[in-house]
């Protein structure tokens, strides 16, 4: 399997640099459609997480769970860019096709970011420090499918727990490391 790039579902994922990952996502909706979805508090709360923000170049936002931080960049139906740090940023960017729109998300975290220490296979870092982890990879991939899920008003079906094997599996084969 390339280490560099996976797919499970609809999702497929792609690392950028040690600390940087994309994942990209179809979806049978308009571009107004796709952005609405990502860009308004309302929609963002029903398949993301909680959020509030001031929706502008340089607004502070802030997200259920503690991540919080401003808006670096805004270009509209296409393009948001979330900083929490200066290296450490999540961007949203649509792309149209000819069957619809893509999503991409890129992720970067902060060099010495560390995973919680537990047990829990989601917290499973094998790349070390400043590398994603089981459960920051597969918390992504379950955004993106709620959000084909809210785009096409059905339920979503949590792949949380399943995923994260899989997760498990990539990161280990991509870093070269194994956890008993």
């Amino acid at each position: 399997m390339n280490t560099e790039e996976a797919e499970f579902e609809k999702v497929h994922l792609k690392f950028l640099e040690k600390n940087k990952v994309r994942f990209r996502c179809s979806y049978q909706v308009s571009r107004e459609r796709l952005w609405n979805a990502i860009s308004q508090p309302g929609e963002l709360n029903r398949w993301f997480m909680k959020t509030e923000w001031d929706f502008r170049k340089g607004g502070r936002f802030s997200l259920e769970g503690g991540w919080d931080g401003w808006i670096e960049d805004i270009i509209e139906f296409r393009f948001i860019q979330l900083s929490s740090s200066e290296n450490a940023f999540t961007s949203f960017e649509i792309v149209q096709t000819e069957s619809g729109t893509e999503l991409h998300v890129t992720d970067q975290i902060p060099y010495d970011l560390v995973s919680l220490a537990t047990e829990d296979i989601s917290n499973y870092q094998p790349g070390g420090s400043g590398t994603h982890w089981v459960g920051l990879l597969d918390g992504w991939d379950d955004f993106l499918l709620a959000l084909g899920s809210h785009l096409m008003n059905k339920e979503f079906d949590d792949h949380f727990d399943s995923f994260c094997q899989k997760y498990k599996y990539i990161l280990e084969k991509r870093y070269e490391s194994t956890i008993e």
